[in-house]
């Protein structure tokens, strides 16, 4: 793999990384919106709700898209030498490296996320959302370790090579 696929790959790790922080930092626009209700002791209309976190998911995705979009410009402009490419194995190794990098980061997380459980009895989605998103960075994370060889297959698809 040359400095060109390199750099398309780490710009693909980067979009993945980037739609799994969308998802876990949704809960903190919903703890944003519930502390300015209570700092102004009135009710916020519904459509400033939505708006607010319809353009968040919005900025995320299409930041996402674009980050894909660069790196499928690196990968159509790379040259392809055989003598520097890494093998497959190497590649897995990073795929799993990555997977581990998300399962620890979730894990240390996880626990924190659920500890307000048993001081409440009422649980709402907004309290969930944290947990739920770092259950997704974690199940991404074991599917990267677990499984390196679709994803090596993928990316070998996306780069043009299957």
């Amino acid at each position: 793999m040359n400095s060109q696929q390199v750099t398309a790959i780490a710009l693909r790790v980067i979009s993945i990384w980037l739609l799994i922080e969308v998802v876990l930092n949704l809960p903190s626009l919903f703890l944003a919106y519930s502390s300015i209700e209570q700092y102004q002791q009135k009710e916020m209309p519904l459509v400033a709700y939505v708006g607010l976190i319809g353009s968040f998911l919005l900025i995320g995705i299409v930041a996402v898209f674009l980050i894909n979009k660069a790196a499928k410009s690196v990968l159509s402009r790379a040259q392809t030498d055989s003598e520097s490419s890494l093998s497959n194995d190497s590649q897995k190794a990073l795929f799993q490296l990555a997977g581990l990098y998300f399962v620890v980061d979730a894990i240390v997380y996880l626990p924190r996320s659920l500890g307000f459980i048993p001081n409440t009895a009422d649980i709402s989605v907004s309290s969930l959302l944290w947990a739920v998103g770092l259950a997704f960075q974690l199940a991404v994370g074991l599917w990267l370790v677990t499984n390196s060889s679709f994803w090596l297959n993928l990316f070998q698809k996306l780069r043009g090579r299957a």
